[in-house]
């Protein structure tokens, strides 16, 4: 009976395995159908979002284009005249403008291919066009502009209402009515423009790329195989399947229903597409419609599909896997079966594996006791009888507590508290064993609960043997402790070496005071016998050599000023690293600053035939708070290198100025060179002192390695920095910022003063092209830039301003002097002269040097050039001067270098003074005493600061303070030092001397002081001689260096008599213009025309004017600090030099 029952439930069980199997078949069909239906689902709706997340964001590029500046202005133009009247800025400008924010826009976007405004107003006429072209972005001329009513997008963006946004259909691009090969797939963002009349003006629009939009649809992945972009009408977009594209300008006849059949599929959401001519290529889709961007009635339709056949493989395999696991499950129920027949051999071997699990607790090296509910043994194994002692059969039975004794713990009490959280508990404790030996062991009290886990039924103790662990910890703590104590013994070492670290460090900071203490002194020592060398070369030059003689002496005097050169920059490294060096914060102007200091570097740059220019257009500052002289400072170091290290090309300096948080001015300048660069290897050495690229360098280029270390220092004094980017082979880009507080700074007022002028631009270098422009627009002009000869153009020009260089120059001379009230500008390299005209062919032509500054230029614009160079002169219209006449002027030198006082006596003597000498202040104590005494007194004193027995400072302090014992109340105490610290020349003034000049000894500069502070005494001695010797002293006016200026010009007699007929053509109205400004109180026109007049005075050789005129800028600058009268003496003083500089030249003809 029971048979027949197996064999019955065997054959019921495998007719429900097969219903089962069927059904799970069934289920797996679907599911793969389902999930061919949720990929395609999932993809397509990916696909539409990364689509429509691409259309928004172009959206979004439209309305940034269309909230521009430009796009405003241009209508605001439109609507009053062509300017705009909120800043007067002309339509061609808001044009030009919008042009660079289009070309900017293209550059950085790859995907838009054009950018456009198209009037509605002119009949859809292109107002401003911008293309990308091959690799270039142009802006269209107006010729190439096209009429775009006939498009289809025309009639759709003409009526688009304020702020809506218009996403065109996505087709191939057109260009005058054809599609454009090859194919560019192209959609049109575009947005509406209105005057702020409301009446329509046009709209924006931008064509945007849609290659790599269609590409990424139409990629295939793992998930499905293609994608179809239709349009409202049923054509092909793009069909990665059977790669068809564009259907409605490329097949018309190609649609989705005139290729395929579409059929519901069977047990799923999905549709069927057959190919109509291809039966065999079925494929599953699903379709999801979407609109671009406002336009509701523009949908497409994006279908993905994956191939029927792809899925039928599918649901094939799923089935072959359900048949397989079919057999298996009958597998199973013949196994089940089996099993069946064997269950009592399963309750045999349960039993069997009771027994097992007896002895293998009988057979574990930890004791474990079993204890019953009411704490009596159930359970001891031989490891328990072997660790107490107590036999299997003493143990059953008895109460635990009776049995087992703890050292430390109560065990009645531990297994409460298991009882109580019903959790095992692990401890450690201590316990007598046979043979009363105290073991160290580990306790686990573990409870058994019944299958509710609520009831106790039992616990179970187990006890392992941990005495070697319990040992090993102990000998492990011993071991730390030594461990400690060797780790503190350790400490107290590193302790020690950081003391002694300490120690050393302190040695090498004392070490290297010393070495700038050293530094310092050494600097100032090397200053006393260099003057020796400068003034006995400056005696040798005064007397009669051969050429030879001359040549030689002109390479000593070469190496001279690069020693002290050296010695400069060494002093300047010692004052930073000793913390001596100082700023002088005063009010001066940055353009002109930076514009005259590129402005003299430049004459070495252009004795190496390179350009150089400046650019100061992004100043907007008219005057800023710092330290000129540090600014000039680092400018020159960084220039010098630029000229040193390039052969080639060209110089640019710019200058600009930018507002940090309300309260800060920043004043940025970048020094860019195309000379041989720096290796990347080699760059971290610059900055360094007596560092440079390489060891090679110095050998190469000369210098010492300290500019830019003592330039880097600048700029941390003056709270900026320093740094640089460079290329070998290419050149070198240096950069520096210093900031300055905002309220000691003046925004520069706007300058409109040549009143829309236009002025053409020939040069031809792009950045100084872009400069001048910006210069010119600045200022209300308009810059035209020419890129060929245009007659009609150059008729319709106020100004040109031409290069020599330039392509066409020669040309657009010839069209320029033709046409009537033309100013020609002819930029030049070879001069430094201010502005002035020279004669030119048929007419004139004004000259303005190179590197451009900005006042120059504009002066020159507005036809304000004072003066008229002629072009011939005679070689002898111009006569040498004497030399300066000290004639019974007695002074006495004061150094306790023998060389130094024979170098005074050698020049003084030279112009007529009576010398007397003393070594030190004790010694010129008592000859000063004894010449007063004698009726004798000196008529100035040249005296040494740093001398023994009594410095130079104690000499003076006594002879102010008792001037009556030594008649010296007036006399004049002229400073000597090779000290050249912060400081030292009102340390000099405080000791009571009156002047401060420093070694080495200049003997033009001596001259000029002397000069000046015996000027009084040289004219009363001068009374009492006789008439006869008038003419004499006339010609020995020491006040025109006419020597000096003609060596500097090599000796071309020619060019010097130029260059004076220049001064004689101007000077006399720049002196006028001067006094009217004083008159007027305005100091920033004070320090400029005395600025101008201190160069002229320079170029010529007009030592003393210019020493004035220079003392007249220097107050002037002080800005508001500034005081009138020093400046109103100082001009009375000029005006009487001015006369007797005009009696020596008229004199010279």
């Amino acid at each position: 009976m029971t048979r027949v029952f197996g064999w019955g439930a065997f054959f019921v069980s495998l007719l429900l395995s097969i219903y089962v199997t069927y059904l799970y078949s069934q289920y797996s069909t679907n599911e793969i159908l389902s999930k061919t239906h949720s990929t395609l689902e999932s993809e397509t709706a990916e696909k539409v979002r990364l689509f429509q997340s691409e259309i928004a964001h172009d959206i979004d590029a439209i309305k940034f284009l269309h909230s521009t500046p430009p796009i405003s202005g241009i209508t605001r133009a439109l609507a009053s005249g062509g300017i705009d009247p909120d800043d007067n800025t002309s339509l061609t400008q808001w044009k030009a403008r919008l042009s660079v924010i289009f070309k900017s826009f293209i550059e950085n976007n790859a995907d838009v291919r054009q950018l456009r405004l198209i009037s509605v107003q002119d009949d859809g006429d292109e107002f401003l066009r911008v293309d990308r072209n091959g690799g270039r972005v142009v802006v269209m001329p107006q010729v190439r502009l096209q009429n775009k009513k006939e498009e289809p997008y025309y009639q759709y963006a003409k009526a688009l209402a304020p702020d809506e946004v218009l996403v065109g259909a996505i087709n191939l691009n057109r260009e005058h009515g054809k599609i454009v090969y090859p194919l560019q797939p192209t959609f049109r963002v575009s947005m509406p423009i209105f005057y702020e009349s409301g009446q329509r003006f046009g709209f924006l629009i931008i064509n945007f790329d849609a290659s790599e939009l269609l590409s990424g649809l139409s990629q295939k992945d793992d998930l499905i195989d293609g994608v179809w972009l239709i349009d409202e009408h049923g054509h092909f977009i793009i069909n990665s399947s059977d790669d068809i594209e564009f259907t409605e300008q490329l097949a018309p006849d190609i649609t989705l229903n005139s290729q395929y059949r579409t059929m519901p599929a069977t047990m799923s959401k999905m549709i069927l597409l057959q190919h109509k001519q291809h039966a065999d290529e079925v494929w599953y889709a699903t379709q999801r419609a979407f609109t671009l961007g406002t336009n509701v009635d523009q949908k497409l339709h994006l279908i993905g599909v994956i191939s029927k056949g792809k899925v039928d493989e599918v649901i094939n395999g799923r089935r072959y896997e359900i048949a397989f696991f079919a057999g298996i499950s009958i597998l199973v129920i013949v196994v089940f079966v089996g099993v069946f027949y064997r269950s009592y051999a399963a309750s045999m071997k349960l039993n069997k594996a009771n027994s097992t699990f007896q002895a293998i607790v009988d057979s574990a090296s930890d004791a474990v006791i079993g204890i019953k509910s009411n704490g009596k043994i159930s359970t001891w194994n031989n490891a328990a009888t072997q660790m107490l002692g107590v036999p299997y059969f003493s143990a059953v039975n008895q109460l635990l507590v009776e049995v087992l004794y703890l050292e430390n713990e109560n065990l009645g009490l531990k297994i409460k508290e298991v009882q109580k959280s019903k959790s095992s508990f692990t401890f450690k404790d201590s316990i007598s064993s046979k043979g009363d030996v105290l073991i160290h062991v580990e306790l686990r009290i573990s409870p058994v609960l019944t299958a509710s886990l609520r009831m106790l039924e039992s616990y179970v103790i187990t006890i392992r043997d941990v005495t070697s662990d319990v040992l090993a910890e102990a000998q492990l703590k011993q071991h730390n402790q030594e461990l400690e104590q060797k780790v503190s013994e350790r400490t107290h070492e590193l302790k020690r070496h950081a003391e002694e670290l300490e120690v050393a460090h302190k040695r090498a900071m004392e070490a290297s005071q010393a070495k700038s203490n050293f530094i310092s002194t050494i600097s100032h020592e090397m200053r006393t016998p260099l003057n020796g060398m400068v003034g006995t070369l400056s005696l040798v030059r005064n007397e009669s050599i051969t050429a030879a003689q001359d040549k030689y002496l002109t390479m000593a005097e070469n190496s001279v000023n690069t020693l002290a050169v050296l010695i400069n920059d060494i002093l300047d490294l010692s004052k930073i690293e000793s913390g001596k060096l100082e700023v002088h914060h005063q009010r001066f102007s940055p353009k002109d600053v930076i514009e005259i200091m590129v402005q003299s570097c430049s004459v070495k740059a252009h004795e190496k035939n390179l350009a150089v220019e400046v650019d100061t257009t992004g100043i907007s500052y008219q005057t800023v708070t710092s330290d000129p002289n540090r600014l000039k400072q680092i400018i020159n170091n960084l220039l010098n290198n630029a000229t040193k290290f390039t052969n080639d090309g060209a110089i640019r300096v710019v200058a600009a100025t930018q507002l940090i948080e309300e309260t800060t001015v920043r004043l940025n300048v970048d020094v860019f060179d195309t000379g041989i660069g720096i290796a990347q290897e080699n760059q971290h050495r610059l900055f360094q002192p007596f560092s440079q690229e390489a060891s090679d360098t110095a050998t190469k280029f000369g210098g010492t390695g300290l500019g830019l270390s003592i330039s880097r220092q600048l700029c941390e004094l003056l709270h900026g920095s320093i740094g640089f980017e460079s290329k070998q082979g290419e050149g070198s880009h240096f950069y520096f910022y210093i900031d300055m507080s905002s309220e000691g700074c003046e925004l520069s007022t706007q300058n409109r003063v040549l009143d829309s002028k236009r002025v053409g631009i020939a040069v031809h270098s792009d950045t100084l092209d872009v400069s001048l422009s910006r210069m010119i627009e600045d200022w209300g002009g308009q810059a035209v830039s020419l890129l060929k000869p245009d007659i009609e153009l150059i008729t319709q020009l106020n100004a040109l301003i031409i290069e020599e260089d330039y392509l066409h120059y020669e040309t657009l001379m010839q069209l320029g002097q033709s046409t009537p009230q033309l100013n020609i500008i002819k930029l030049s390299s070879d001069t430094h002269l201010p502005p002035h005209t020279i004669d030119y062919r048929d007419g004139e032509v004004t000259i303005l040097s190179q590197p451009i500054i900005s006042s120059d230029l504009l002066n020159t614009l507005l036809g304000k050039t004072n003066f008229k160079a002629e072009r011939n002169v005679k070689q002898d219209s111009i006569t040498k001067q004497g030399n300066a006449d000290f004639s019974g002027i007695r002074i006495l030198v004061v150094d306790d270098n023998e060389i130094n006082r024979e170098v005074a006596r050698g020049f003084l003597e030279t112009w007529g003074a009576d010398v007397f000498s003393a070594n030190d202040g004790k010694q010129a104590l008592e000859i000063i005493e004894a010449n007063a005494d004698a009726g004798s007194p000196f008529d100035c004193i040249l005296m040494d600061c740093q001398m023994p027995i009594m410095d130079g400072y104690q000499c003076a302090k006594e002879l102010r303070f008792n001037h009556s014992r030594y008649h010296t109340a007036s006399v004049p105490i002229i400073a000597m030092t090779a000290n050249a610290f912060s400081g030292e020349k009102e340390k000099c003034l405080a000791h009571g001397m009156s002047d401060y000049i420093t070694k080495p000894v200049d003997s033009n500069i001596l001259c000029e002081k002397l000069l000046r502070w015996t000027k009084s005494k040289r004219h009363s001695k001068q009374k009492l001689e006789a008439p006869m010797n008038n003419e004499l002293r006339e010609s020995q006016y020491a006040g025109w260096d006419r020597d000096s200026a003609l060596k500097r010009m090599n000796g071309n007699e020619a060019l010097f008599a130029k260059i004076v007929s220049i001064f004689e053509a101007s000077s006399a109205d720049y002196m006028n213009k001067l006094e009217s400004v004083i008159s007027e109180h305005d100091v920033e026109a004070i320090a400029q025309w005395s600025h101008k007049l201190k160069g002229l005075c320079g170029d010529i050789g007009g030592t003393t004017l210019r020493e004035i005129m220079s003392e007249i800028e220097t107050e002037a600058r002080r800005g508001d600090a500034c005081q009138d009268d020093i400046i109103n003496a100082k001009y009375i003083e000029a005006k009487q030099e001015y006369a007797h500089l005009m009696t020596e030249i008229a004199k010279g003809k």
